[in-house]
Order: C-alpha cells, then structure tokens, then sequence
C-alpha cells in the first residue's frame, strides 16, 4: 500500500514540477523571442460592480503590434494587489508575434509561483521516492 502512496506522490510532484517549468520556458520564450510594447491598462467595458471605486476591478491593456493593429485583451491576474494596474497606466509587455494574445506584462509574470510548483514538485517527487525505497 505504501508503494502505491509513493508513486501517486512521485507523479503529482512530477506534473507539478513539470508546471512550473512551463510557465518558467514561456516566460523565457516570450523574454527571448518576443516583440515589445508599450500598452495601456483600460477599465474593462461592462457594469461597475459595488466596490466603493465605482470600478469591476477588471483591466484591460492595449497594445499596439508591429503592423499597426491594436490587441484589446484582459490583463493576466495579478498575483499581489499592490502591483495590480491602474486604468491609464503604460505598462510594458513582450507579446508572440506568431500568437498577439500571448502576453506577458511587466512585473507580473509569476516567477516565484512557477519557482513554488517547480521545488514542491521536486519535493514531491524526492518524499515518494524514499517512502518507496524504505517500505522494500
């Protein structure tokens, strides 16, 4: 029974390992080989929910690509609250050329979350290995 607890240990450490270091090749990919941008953060359209501001809490940045089209896309969540844009703000972001929608912005990308799944999935991965070794 124990080794069944292992490797089902072993396996969801891997996939989380595996996560984050996703996340981690996109954010080098789009650092690498993806064109820059100035964007805009906009409040996005649609009605005001009752936070005091009036405003959904919702942005939406827009960007101008290097043909002259302009994105109008969701800003990706913000991690922590004292970073999370401001309607008007500039905002800098690497984008796909190949895939405009694949964004990443400035200062929220995420790579302690990445860095988190990346150790706990390791340590996933060493705990079901040595319930694994000791229970033989």
């Amino acid at each position: 029974m124990l080794i069944v607890i292992a490797i089902w240990l072993a396996l969801a450490g891997g996939l989380a390992a595996l996560a984050g270091l996703a996340g981690m090749r996109r954010i080098r990919r789009l650092r690498r080989d993806g064109l820059t941008a100035w964007a805009v953060a906009v409040p996005a359209p649609g009605p005001p929910d009752k936070s005091p501001s009036g405003s959904s809490g919702r942005v939406h940045i827009q960007y101008m690509l290097a043909d002259g089209r302009v994105i109008d896309r969701l800003a990706p969540a913000q991690s922590r609250k004292t970073v999370s844009l401001q309607p008007g703000q500039k905002v800098l972001v690497w984008y796909d050329p190949k895939d405009p929608d694949d964004v990443l912005v400035y200062g929220q990308w995420g790579r302690t979350g990445d860095r988190v799944f990346v150790a706990a999935g390791a340590l996933f991965v060493l705990v079901g290995a040595g319930i694994a070794i000791l229970s033989h």
